[in-house]
């Protein structure tokens, strides 16, 4: 060594941490499949049910008219015969848009009546089911959290539905673990499906497969959506993580403490454990498992007194939970995904606290779902849902159930794990009024395709006479509407502007020849609001 240049030593120094770096690499590597590997899987596939297909929506059937104007430059109205100065409006305030037989002449002219065929797409993402269980393994035996815990129960403490979608977005739903539901595959004296809260649906099997496959069949089962996948977390691994990353800051803007336990003599020896000053503060594992499992919080007033703060019921509890879920992904993931040492630490404890269903692949899948995240905004690309419920004392005593009163709510926020956009017009959201000829049989044909139908009179209230042809009264704001149903009429109908109507809901007035229903979905072209004003 002592004869070699210079030159020659520091290459072989290079040459030396080049190849501990290597070491490293390849060890660091080693570590993460091995821990990932490690990770418990359960056969759950033939359960779990695939993403179905993208719904379509009135705004996949809807020609886009500023199209239509681009190629042709004098005016989308051209494609209909008439201006919209010229466009006919009847005394009973029924805006007429064109005469049958009044298309222009013009090639660019689009034609209404035989539209593109148009099919569902692709699935655009999928649906995760997170249960949070409520087992006690690994606390000590005097841990306030272990309060009526047993170690042989596994209740579904925290259920939870997150829909992931290819454009990196996301949307959360926690489902009230006291929501009353038919349990799948159980069977009372009558031979129907017993009623019960719905994560009793996980302490009735002795596996975890077997828990696992229940909660997911009972889920799909009572709220209509489909799961493509399923994680396990349980106490220890919430604590474990909050520690591992370092702790999670709160912001709280007066003192908070879960009630003190019967008898106690120290204040702070409350229930869960939790107990804060106002301000802001960084918990750790136990203080934030402590803060979101809080059933009696109460806040101090400023004489000092203590008083119950919010509900004191699960619904407030599942609010603090999510609340925090958005808090801590918002401060942790981006240091997290830069700090090697903590990355493999979480990777240690979903080693040890965490299963799936063998529909995940851990290793690729998990890349993939880093690498789409790691520029997520959780504020506006994460979205929040509830659903609204209500008390109910039977069939099961203290236990929740769907508000009937906010049902079209309830169903929209379905949807989005449906797929469906919050405000995507589909036929469940469209209301129709059947009138003329065949109505009560057309109207029962569009209530199978999902239309809200109903046969009204044989003529169109607040018009003076009665077409021949098949007309969709719509109001100016409602051609989302007119045309997804259009899109299932065969031939395309004509098209009139109704001042009373509003943006979901349509008249459609069958005319002497009633048009074919077709469940298939087909382009159309619908005129524009300048045109149907009255």
């Amino acid at each position: 060594m002592s004869h070699r240049s210079w030159r020659a030593r520091l290459i072989l120094v290079s040459l030396a941490v080049l190849t501990l770096v290597g070491a490293v690499a390849t060890g660091a590597s080693a570590f993460v499949l091995l821990q990932l590997g490690r990770i418990e899987r359960h056969e759950l596939a033939d359960v779990l049910t695939s993403a179905p297909q993208q719904p379509v929506t009135a705004a996949d059937v809807l020609i886009d008219q500023s199209r239509t104007a681009t190629a042709n430059p004098d005016g989308a109205t051209a494609a209909y015969g008439a201006s919209s100065d010229e466009a006919g409006t009847a005394d009973d305030g029924v805006a007429s848009v064109n005469e049958p037989g009044a298309l222009s002449d013009s090639s660019d002219a689009p034609d209404r009546s035989a539209g593109q065929p148009v099919l569902p797409g692709g699935p655009t993402g999928e649906n995760y089911l997170l249960v949070g269980t409520d087992s006690p393994l690994g606390l000590d035996a005097d841990d306030p959290l272990r309060a009526g815990h047993s170690d042989y129960n596994r209740l579904a403490d925290v259920i939870m539905v997150i829909r992931v979608r290819d454009d990196g977005t996301a949307a959360m739903l926690s489902i009230p673990r006291d929501l009353a539901a038919e349990i799948a595959d159980t069977s009372d004296i009558g031979g129907t499906g017993v009623i019960a809260k719905i994560n009793s649906a996980y302490n009735r099997d002795r596996t975890m497969a077997g828990r696992a496959a229940r909660l997911i069949e009972t889920v799909e089962e009572n709220l209509d959506i489909t799961l493509q996948h399923f994680v396990e977390v349980d106490f220890e691994a919430f604590l474990r993580l909050v520690d591992a990353v370092g702790g999670v800051e709160m912001t709280f803007d007066r003192p908070l403490r879960d009630q003190p336990k019967e008898n106690a003599t120290d204040p702070t020896d409350s229930r869960s454990g939790f107990v804060t000053a106002a301000g802001t503060h960084l918990l750790d594992g136990r203080q934030a498992l402590a803060y979101v499992r809080s059933r009696h919080l109460e806040a101090q007033l400023p004489d000092g007194t203590w008083q119950q703060h919010g509900a004191w019921n699960d619904l407030a509890r599942t609010d603090r939970q999510r609340a925090f879920l958005r808090t801590a992904v918002a401060q942790v993931a981006p240091a997290l995904l830069d700090n090697p040492i903590r990355l493999l630490a979480v990777l240690d404890i979903a080693a040890d606290h965490l299963s799936t269903s063998d529909t995940l692949s851990v290793v690729n899948d998990g890349r993939r779902l880093v690498g789409r995240f790691m520029g997520v905004d959780v504020d506006a690309d994460v979205e929040d849902y509830k659903l609204r419920v209500v008390d109910v004392h039977e069939p099961v005593r203290w236990s929740l159930g769907l508000d009937p009163q906010r049902t079209e709510h309830n169903q929209r926020v379905l949807d989005v794990f449906r797929g469906i956009g919050w405000d995507d017009i589909v036929e469940s959201r469209v209301k129709v009024q059947v009138t003329g000829t065949a109505r009560r049989q057309v109207a029962a044909e569009l209530n199978e395709l999902g239309f809200n139908a109903a046969a009204a009179g044989p003529v169109p209230e607040g018009t003076s006479h009665v077409p021949e042809a098949t007309v969709v009264y719509l109001a100016p704001q409602g051609r989302l509407a007119a045309g997804l149903l259009a899109s299932h009429l065969v031939p395309v109908p004509d098209f009139a502007g109704h001042a009373e109507l509003d943006a979901t809901t349509v008249i459609l007035h069958v005319g002497d020849e009633p048009p074919r229903i077709d469940p298939g979905y087909r382009r159309v072209d619908v005129p524009s609001a300048d045109q149907l004003t009255p």
